[in-house]
C-alpha cells in the first residue's frame, strides 16, 4: 500500500479529482488539506489531496490524473505504507480496483 499525494492550488479541482478517484475505485476516501509552501522568498497556498491505495495502481492513477485534470502546478508523488490495520488493509484489498 502507498499514500498518494496530489498537490495543486484549487480546492474545486481537488474535489473533482476525489470524485473521480472514488468512482474509479482507486480510493475508498480522500483527504483534502489546505497548506502553505514557503520557498524562502514566496509563500504559496496549495491544496493537498491524499489517499491510501494499492502500490501497483500508482502509474495508472498518475497517468489518469495528468490526462484528465492537468494544471501546471500539479505534483503527484507517493510514499510507502509500512504498517496498516488488518481491517483497513482488508477493506482496501477487497474494494479497490484490481491491479
Amino acid at each position: 500500500m502507498i499514500v498518494i499525494d496530489v498537490i495543486q492550488n484549487s480546492k474545486e479541482l481537488a474535489f473533482q479529482i476525489s470524485k473521480y478517484l472514488i468512482s474509479e475505485k482507486y480510493a475508498l476516501m480522500t483527504h483534502i488539506d489546505t497548506n502553505r509552501i514557503y520557498t524562502g522568498s514566496n509563500e504559496i497556498q496549495t491544496i493537498r489531496l491524499f489517499f491510501v491505495t494499492k502500490a501497483l495502481l500508482f502509474d495508472v492513477i498518475d497517468r489518469d490524473i495528468k490526462e484528465k485534470f492537468y494544471s501546471p502546478e500539479l505534483l503527484i508523488y507517493a510514499t510507502p505504507v509500512s504498517h496498516i490495520s488488518k481491517e483497513f488493509g482488508e477493506k482496501l484489498r477487497l474494494n479497490l480496483k484490481a491491479a
